[in-house]
């Protein structure tokens, strides 16, 4: 007689419950995918092993490795591979990848919303002569409508499996059908400082506290924050005339907050040449006696070869989505989901 769970190392796993989460995950994959294919996006495979310029978003989170008596890095994010496609062949593109990322599950600042390991959607495409405003809500209002898109098939197709789970399918049937909320990141400081007196002020990052803080203020319907401060972002966004913001967004999604973070690309290769000198990952390469322009070598001959070029893009966090139509607030379940805690 088959049993109705197994155990392994982490715990045990109820059958039912995990044959539910592999075919949530197995549609909800495939919906991202036929979604960005008729928005026009090509799906492409990108490098994992890279040198320090694919650890984008955040250097002193990165994997580093021995690659043949040289130094390598787990790929952070896809995105220059993606850029230097748009740049070169003018469409649109994207790719569904592992990031890496050595950041603590157990981080008392992010508890139960990081994984070293998880998969990245990342889409990226031309925007001809477009104003940067525009530019930023075409690629608001095209994550909103995948994200509502993918949301809308697994109600469709896996009603059952996400009510197994602890999904709340009439909450996402709902947030289907309405808009969702955008605000600028100094409305997300207004908020939280009525909460919390001022605490904070312009250039502070948000954690999980304060995203789940703003999307209870709109009793948790999915929240853009748009206009971050220049060095909370990667270097090559966009920046407002006075420089001080970036043409970005993070968008929240209960209950494990940012899932899908966004942002128009600075188009003139020289002044993202500036902006590296001055960024955390080119004051990382600085520290270590290495010129930080030499990474990105191959990036910058780009703007030369090609021209100047308005584009932009966006990354969803599949596990955070997950997270999101299943309605767990811990990221192991949106892998691994037992119905128990599996931290033994």
């Amino acid at each position: 007689m088959q049993k109705d769970n197994f155990t392994t190392r982490l715990g045990t796993f109820s059958k039912d419950r995990f044959a539910a989460l592999t075919s949530i995950r197995t549609n909800a994959l495939l919906a991202f995918r036929e979604e960005l294919c008729k928005l026009g996006y090509n799906e492409v495979a990108t490098a994992s092993l890279v040198n320090i310029a694919g650890s984008c978003e955040n250097p002193h989170a990165s994997f580093k490795l021995n690659y043949y008596g040289r130094e390598a890095h787990l790929s952070q994010s896809a995105q220059l591979q993606l850029e230097a496609l748009v740049l070169r062949l003018r469409k649109g593109f994207y790719t569904v990848n592992n990031s890496f990322r050595e950041e603590n599950y157990d981080d008392p600042e992010s508890k139960n919303r990081r994984l070293s390991e998880f998969t990245l959607i990342e889409p990226e495409r031309p925007y001809g002569n477009q104003k940067p405003e525009r530019v930023l809500n075409n690629i608001i209002k095209q994550a909103e409508q995948i994200i509502k898109t993918v949301t809308d098939e697994l109600l469709l197709k896996n009603r059952r499996e996400l009510s197994l789970l602890g999904g709340d399918v009439d909450y996402l049937q709902k947030i289907t059908h309405i808009p969702f909320n955008i605000i600028t990141y100094d409305q997300a400081i207004d908020i939280l400082n009525k909460k919390y007196l001022n605490h904070y002020k312009f250039g502070d990052d948000m954690g999980i506290r304060e995203e789940r803080f703003i999307l209870q203020s709109f009793n948790n319907v999915p929240t853009f924050i748009t206009y971050h401060p220049t060095k909370l972002k990667f270097f090559n966004m966009k920046r407002t005339k006075d420089g001080q913001k970036t043409f970005s967004f993070d968008l929240l999604l209960p209950p494990l907050g940012e899932t899908v973070g966004g942002a128009v690309r600075e188009e003139d290769g020289d002044k993202i040449k500036k902006y590296l000198l001055n960024s955390k990952i080119g004051k990382f390469i600085a520290d270590k006696n290495q010129d930080p322009i030499m990474p990105f070598e191959e990036y910058f001959n780009l703007f030369k070869e090609e021209g100047d070029l308005v584009r932009g893009g966006f990354g969803v966090g599949f596990e955070r989505f997950i997270g999101f139509v299943i309605n767990s607030n811990d990221i192991l379940n949106t892998i691994a989901d037992t119905g128990i805690n599996i931290k033994q």
